[in-house]
């Protein structure tokens, strides 16, 4: 269950982050659009890309993690007591 939770997070994510990594890479740094200089260009692809690789894998650590607690994090103020 944890696998597969883990593997959906990850689809999921990567198409989300890949079409929005498109389109914001295709209108700042487009060969049409002329928003960037074009030294900042080649900048812009490599961040696209790198959001690409990484974000994804950031998400599915996420819920890899969220998934294998056995108990919830105590949040109160006050500590345990035995």
């Amino acid at each position: 269950m944890k696998v597969v939770a883990t593997a959906v997070a990850y689809m999921v994510s990567l198409a989300i982050v890949a079409a929005l990594s498109f389109f914001a890479v295709l209108i700042l740094a487009g060969p049409h659009t002329g928003l960037l200089p074009s030294w900042l260009e080649p900048a812009v692809l490599g961040i696209g890309w790198l959001a690409v690789l990484v974000l994804p894998v950031l998400v599915a650590r996420v819920v890899w993690r969220r998934i294998g607690r056995s108990e919830p994090p105590n949040n109160s103020l006050q500590a345990r007591l035995p």
